[in-house]
């Protein structure tokens, strides 16, 4: 029985540490990337499947299948994805490349933790936009209510990383049940929607947009930030 407590304690907590991010980002993903481009039906389904297919492939293959299974007694990370590399390597130039490949993939890392949660906490404020009586809401009250909300944040995060993955854990389960709820009711009223996963609507609008369609793919793949932390929060 106590086993399965704190098993379940621990989908929680990881719900919280790890998932968060990866369940907000299509949102805003969606909105930048619709911006940049002439919301047309056809351009819709093709963000839509370049959306979708770079959350199957990058996300769930690469992150979620591949890279999880490189650790060590359940220790993963940049830096332990190094050290493997660097012991099946005889080459002293092979090993320093490795090890120069380790140095860039944590300053990535550092990277995102800095850009991630002004993002992600600036485009849930933006949400109050929607709600009646705030469309009004002027952008420097917006970006000093994420400024208090990250401090705060930030704030906690001092005393230790399970208290905040404890305290978002029930969170990120609500916000999870409510976008399956709300994406099935979605795709129930417009079951059309399905088509999107359709590889081809992908490769069609790439195709037809050029340049400016990789520029998109640039934003698209917004989506899939919080799917390196899979890795690198590994036995955290």
């Amino acid at each position: 029985m106590t086993h399965k407590t704190s098993w379940g304690k621990g989908v929680l907590r990881a719900l919280g540490l790890v998932f968060g991010d990866i369940g907000t980002s299509p949102i805003y993903t969606l909105t930048v990337v619709v911006a940049l481009t002439v919301p047309t039906e056809a351009h819709i389904f093709g963000v839509l499947s370049l959306i979708f297919w770079t959350l199957i492939l990058l996300v769930t293959v690469e992150y979620a299948w591949l890279a999880m299974s490189l650790g060590t007694r359940g220790e993963g990370g940049t830096i332990v994805l190094k050290e493997l590399l660097v012991s099946l390597v005889k080459s002293g130039r092979q090993a320093a490349f490795f090890s120069f490949l380790g140095y860039i993939g944590i300053s990535l890392l550092i990277g995102d933790g800095v850009i991630t949660p002004a993002i992600s906490i600036l485009s849930a404020v933006e949400g109050l936009l929607l709600i009646p009586g705030f469309e009004t809401t002027s952008t420097k009250v917006l970006m000093a209510a994420a400024g208090v909300i990250a401090i705060a944040l930030f704030s906690v995060q001092r005393g230790g990383t399970e208290r905040v993955a404890g305290a978002f854990g029930p969170l990120m389960l609500l916000w999870f049940g409510v976008l399956t709820v709300s994406g099935l009711v979605s795709i129930g009223q417009v079951p059309g929607v399905a088509h999107a996963m359709n590889p081809w609507h992908a490769v069609t609008f790439l195709v037809e947009n050029g340049l400016a369609g990789f520029f998109i793919l640039s934003e698209v793949i917004l989506c899939a930030t919080g799917g390196e932390a899979l890795f690198a929060d590994m036995a955290t």
